[in-house]
């Protein structure tokens, strides 16, 4: 079961004076993984207020500064609220507690091509944004490091076993030369706003980091361009396109793109395992990390080929 922090009507409407609000309703935000958001009606407008149950206040503290930085360069993500002090977080039964403006859109699960196009061209502006490196952490939150971790807990092991032999293939094959730099690193269909067929921002940058680019766009290719078990070639065409429209790949990156495409699979797979099963077990999700252990079999051996567009080829 899940042990999430449900917030009675006294606690929110404190919590939003904190922030200088003046609460008129509040509702509930499903879909975090690891925090709970509540959508506030206030009279300065509507703004989201999220506890983070899974992090830190200094990890949140420097979520927030990043946010920031966002802001400064006008990147189209999710601009920040100060507490009427100055800050960027209250506490709550020591839990951070973070508000932001609410941005108007839609999240969209079959992204077509002209969709995704724009988001490739998103994520490649956002990759060449200059970070500083005390924002970000040095590796993706559920890289090689949480598979090596999940070894053992033998509650599925033929999963851990696959997943011992994606260790040994991924860390042969990953190229260490391969640029790195500012990522989202969660970049599927629903971290994504649309109005209609328009972009309009990119949200949850909680598992931000400084990694290889290519990790980054291979996790959109399967968050967007997937149904969790089969990939739609067309669409990541698409994505890579407009990806390239902004920045150009290097040769290193195009070529280890279904490499980084399989990791990334992998590695959603293994956060699945890992949060449903060790985490907090629920029992409707216990399987759900062979969805995307299957896809990174089917993703096993593509040609980089297939990414790019027909003229190209």
């Amino acid at each position: 079961m899940a042990r999430y922090t449900d917030l009675g009507e006294d606690e929110v409407f404190a919590l939003a004076g904190r922030y200088g609000l003046t609460l008129q309703e509040f509702t509930p935000i499903e879909g975090g993984a690891g925090n709970t958001s509540y959508l506030l009606q206030s009279r300065q407008g509507e703004f989201v207020l999220t506890l983070f149950d899974d992090k830190s206040r200094s990890e949140v503290e420097k979520l927030g500064r990043l946010l920031l930085l966002l802001e400064k360069h006008g990147f189209p993500a999710t601009p920040l609220v100060s507490t009427v002090q100055g800050g960027i977080t209250v506490m709550y039964a020591d839990k951070p507690v973070m508000v932001k403006h609410y941005i108007s859109g839609d999240v969209c699960r079959d992204l077509d091509v002209a969709m995704l196009s724009q988001a490739g061209a998103k994520m490649a502006m956002l990759h060449q944004l200059a970070v500083p490196h005390q924002l970000l952490e040095p590796n993706h939150a559920y890289g090689l490091q949480l598979f090596e971790s999940v070894i053992g807990a033998n509650i599925d092991t033929r999963y851990e076993s696959w997943l011992a032999g994606q260790i040994a293939y991924l860390t042969q094959k990953i190229p260490m030369d391969a640029p790195r730099g500012f990522i989202h690193g969660d970049l599927f269909y629903d971290n994504l706003l649309f109005d209609g067929d328009q972009f309009r921002a990119i949200i949850d940058f909680e598992e931000a980091c400084y990694y290889y680019k290519a990790f980054d766009l291979g996790m959109g290719i399967v968050g967007m361009c997937s149904d969790d078990t089969t990939l739609a070639p067309a669409k990541a065409r698409a994505l890579v396109s407009g990806y390239q429209s902004v920045r150009e790949l290097e040769e290193v990156e195009m070529m280890a793109l279904p490499l980084f495409c399989e990791y990334a699979a992998t590695a959603t797979s293994c956060w699945r395992y890992w949060k449903y099963n060790i985490h907090t077990p629920i029992a409707k999700n216990a399987g759900k990390h062979w969805q995307m252990a299957r896809l990174a079999q089917q993703i096993r051996g593509m040609d980089a080929a297939i990414f790019q567009n027909r003229k190209s080829i």
